[in-house]
């Protein structure tokens, strides 16, 4: 049993002539039982158990989640280099292989870097991809297992075996699947309709590994126009065909925007029903799915820090609330209730108080960060930084003094 006590957690919102200016909260004591909140009590005036945490009052908020990112590809800690330049995908992806290879830091030592800059902005899950290809064959998800282990208990994670090459283009097939027998979870892909040039053929073999092995799957799609919306229909298709409803996920999904009248309504509905996830990085050249529809429609969205200083883009902070913060802006979104509610793009936890209820509940996994803010909405506007994260109940990061 663990102990935190005198942290706070918001209960409502605060109002005054009928203007939300800020969230109610209450001072609570939460005991953890086995990684989950067993109880949760008015805090105690008690003076702090030498076996409990003190949380100092400060704000308690899910813990965050990066949806999105590429432990394998990271330069982070070697001398900085600018992107070398590539005329398309391919040459880029071509050309990326050499330049991580000729790199004096070890894959290890540079995923490391990214975790721990992940870890400071809160970061207590990663889903990552990881090539695998017959050009680099099992490497790059062997080295990342290796150092992932080294973790063991202070975060969760699930790796997608990703044939960055093309499934078919790069006859992918058996490393996918050798991946998946060696602790890959998820089924990747990218682009099937141009790069592969064979979407049925290639989402074929995509739901086939993903139901031989119980996998969920997580494809990039950048296509736009007909490549981008004949894959999101045979997306769809598949999903259900397969029942694997809720374990499609697409990022990027840019040809979404694509879809117009009763077509984009249909669609995004069927995402909805299917829980088809979005996920997304928000790149600053504004191509990205609508988002904001795509949420309020009932779509499951997500965001994440995608590449952090690789051979694909010299920037990347490894914060995924500033990501948050970035969503706001392009959504002009500026109410507490619509700050208060946006915290559930990065945590996957629904986060409303509209109807007085706090988003921690009993049986709940002890999974959040301690903040010094007033309120969620302040957190996610301000980008205060995080003091603490829990993961299970245990401190897995402290914010240095």
């Amino acid at each position: 049993m663990t102990t935190i006590k005198r942290v706070r957690l918001e209960t409502g919102y605060l109002e005054e002539n009928e203007f939300i200016y800020g969230s109610a909260t209450s001072l609570v004591d939460i005991q953890i039982k086995n990684g989950n909140v067993s109880n949760i009590t008015p805090a105690s005036e008690e003076p702090t158990d030498t076996d409990a945490f003190d949380g100092k009052e400060l704000l308690l908020l899910p813990a965050i989640r990066e949806m999105h990112c590429h432990l394998d590809k990271s330069k982070l800690g070697v001398p900085w280099r600018p992107v070398t330049p590539a005329s398309n995908l391919v040459e880029r992806f071509t050309k990326e292989i050499d330049e991580l290879d000729a790199l004096d830091l070890p894959l290890k030592e540079r995923a490391r870097n990214l975790i721990e800059l992940e870890r400071s902005h809160g970061v207590t899950f990663f889903r990552s991809h990881i090539d695998v290809h017959p050009k680099v064959g099992q490497r790059y998800l062997e080295e990342t297992i290796e150092l992932l282990h080294e973790y063991k208990g202070t975060f969760e994670y699930e790796l997608v075996a990703f044939p960055q090459h093309g499934l078919l283009r790069s006859n992918a097939y058996n490393d996918v699947l050798t991946a998946l027998q060696s602790g890959a979870t998820l089924v990747g892909g990218v682009d099937p309709s141009s790069l592969d040039g064979d979407l049925e053929r290639s989402l074929h073999q995509t739901f086939e590994l993903a139901t031989q092995f119980n996998a969920p799957i997580d494809i990039h799609v950048h296509d736009r126009d007909d490549h981008g919306r004949n894959t999101v229909r045979e997306l769809l298709r598949l999903t259900k065909e397969a029942k694997w409803q809720n374990k499609v996920a697409i990022s990027h999904a840019f040809g979404l925007n694509d879809f117009i009248g009763e077509e984009r309504k249909e669609v995004f509905k069927e995402l909805a029903d299917t829980g088809v996830h979005i996920i997304s990085s928000l790149p600053l050249n504004g191509v990205f799915p609508p988002l904001e529809e795509l949420h309020k429609a009932g779509v499951h969205v997500s965001l994440g820090c995608d590449n952090v200083y690789d051979s694909w883009s010299p920037l990347g902070t490894g914060n995924v609330i500033e990501k948050l913060n970035r969503y706001l802006e392009v959504y002009r979104m500026r109410s507490q209730e619509d700050l208060t509610d946006a915290l559930s793009l990065i945590t996957d936890k629904p986060f409303s108080l509209a109807k007085g209820q706090p988003w921690l509940v009993e049986g709940m996994e002890a999974d959040f960060i301690l903040v010094d803010s007033s309120s969620a909405a302040e957190f996610v506007a301000r980008q205060n930084p995080v003091l603490y994260s829990f993961h299970r109940g245990k401190l897995v990061y402290q914010k240095e003094a």
